[in-house]
């Protein structure tokens, strides 16, 4: 089937491929009724000229005065319908001359518009291997700047564990003095009114041991020290991953104790998506988007708290 395109005619008139391939068949009809009216006027012609033959033949030295008046009147009217036969068979002639004209016009406008189209869809099919092309170039450099920040991840991560490491053999701390605790929060401040707060009293409700700032930090503890110290003695650890929180260097630091310890064997962080997109997590931290992870926007604080409990409360038992 041909692709419909424009074309521009001697007239002016804007026309397609398939207009100009309906006036060729139209045209080809035209030619072929013509040559059939050329035959039927041939054919008449070749009657009156047997006509008068016969007549001519039929004439004898015997033949009345009358009948000859007669014969010759017949003769005169077939020289006639000849004449007007010849006269139809040029308007004829001169119509199958221009209709073959412009058949011939309308096959070759055909023809270059084709040729048009097929350059034109040449530079599209050029165009869209350029954009795959671009696309495929694009593709790569995001996994090559995927995998360097997956490899800068790793190393900070390692660096870290060995900090985590040291931190939990030398900690001078009375071990009966020690609180252990089921749950690090750890999170970004604005996200508390919302969503931590009533999630830290829903898990510690339902007998999940939180470490939570505003449960656990008293006046004059040092912050860094005491997070350490959380951190250390946690089993888990849930990230909240927002916004605000991929924009802290705090919570980066949490996160990143928390990665360590998982480099150490031991498996901690429980993430939450708050408000945040795959795309935003990914670009925050490529190895924490490949964790399965609960969503605020698709369950509910408690929905949410009883994962977590669920997950818990089954590795202390």
């Amino acid at each position: 089937m041909r692709v419909l395109c424009n074309v521009q005619t001697d007239s002016g008139v804007i026309m397609s491929i398939s207009t100009i391939s309906s006036s060729i068949t139209r045209l080809q009809k035209e030619i072929s009724d013509i040559h059939h009216k050329m035959s039927l006027e041939t054919k008449k012609e070749s009657d009156c000229g047997n006509r008068i033959g016969q007549i001519e033949r039929s004439i004898t030295k015997s033949t009345s005065i009358s009948t000859l008046k007669s014969k010759s009147a017949e003769v005169q009217r077939k020289q006639a319908e000849i004449a007007k036969i010849q006269v139809n068979k040029a308007g004829l002639y001169k119509k199958l001359s221009d209709k073959e004209g412009q058949l011939l016009k309308a096959k070759q406008d055909l023809l270059k518009e084709e040729e048009k189209e097929r350059k034109k869809q040449a530079v599209a099919d050029e165009r869209e291997r350029k954009k795959l092309a671009d696309l495929e170039k694009r593709h790569q450099r995001e996994q090559l700047e995927y995998q360097r920040r997956l490899r800068a991840e790793i190393n900070q991560t390692s660096n870290m564990a060995a900090s985590v490491k040291e931190l939990a053999n030398t900690q001078n701390i009375s071990h009966t003095n020690i609180v252990k605790y089921d749950l690090f929060i750890s999170h970004a401040s604005e996200d508390k009114e919302e969503f931590v707060r009533p999630l830290a009293e829903t898990l510690e409700n339902i007998g999940v041991k939180v470490w939570y700032d505003e449960f656990t930090l008293k006046v004059g503890d040092s912050l860094r020290k005491s997070i350490d110290q959380g951190l250390v003695n946690s089993r888990f650890g849930t990230v909240i991953l927002s916004s605000a929180f991929c924009s802290k260097n705090w919570t980066q630091y949490e996160l990143d104790s928390m990665v360590a310890r998982e480099m150490n064997g031991h498996k901690m962080i429980l993430p939450i998506w708050h408000k945040i997109t795959k795309s935003e997590v990914m670009n925050f931290s490529p190895a924490l988007a490949d964790k399965v992870a609960l969503n605020t926007s698709l369950q509910s604080i408690e929905e949410i708290a009883g994962a977590l409990a669920e997950v818990i409360l089954s590795a202390k038992a």
